[in-house]
């Protein structure tokens, strides 16, 4: 269960930081109990939007519906009016990325781009915790809670 209030102070917090972003996701996910994505939004000035979208049963690679996926991200940002967004890979296991959640890293990066969403980040949600996803390292960044 979210921890409710640092969830109230988070969202009236600005999301500003690596740290910030993990702790945001920390807050709502706490622990990974399936393999899914979570879509959070982010106010002009880095202020979480009150919407979190959980897209589940996704295939176990990137297909020919990523695009649809970034087209569903694109058409919610400009309905809530968000300018940023943060990707939440929540799944059980061990804090390094295998393949194919690269693949899925990267196909999301690289959509949201061509939808020209700008994404703040990606989280990895997994059993030791939470951590940011840097898209040039092999393994998932510093910033972990």
């Amino acid at each position: 269960m979210p921890d409710t209030d640092v969830l109230d102070r988070l969202e009236r917090t600005a999301v500003r930081t690596d740290d910030d972003v993990v702790d945001l996701v920390v807050a709502l996910l706490e622990r990974p109990v399936r393999r899914q994505c979570w879509v959070l939004f982010l106010a002009p000035r880095g202020v979480p939007i009150q919407l979190v979208v959980p897209i589940a049963d996704l295939p176990y690679q990137p297909d020919d519906h990523v695009d649809d996926f970034g087209a569903l991200v694109a058409d919610l940002v400009e309905q809530v009016d968000a300018a940023d967004v943060v990707l939440a890979w929540e799944r059980p296991g061990a804090r390094g990325l295998s393949p194919v959640d690269w693949e899925w890293v990267d196909a999301m990066a690289c959509v949201l781009d061509e939808h020209h969403v700008r994404l703040r980040g990606q989280v990895v949600v997994h059993d030791g915790g939470a951590s940011m996803v840097e898209l040039d390292d092999d393994e998932v960044t510093a910033a972990t809670a």
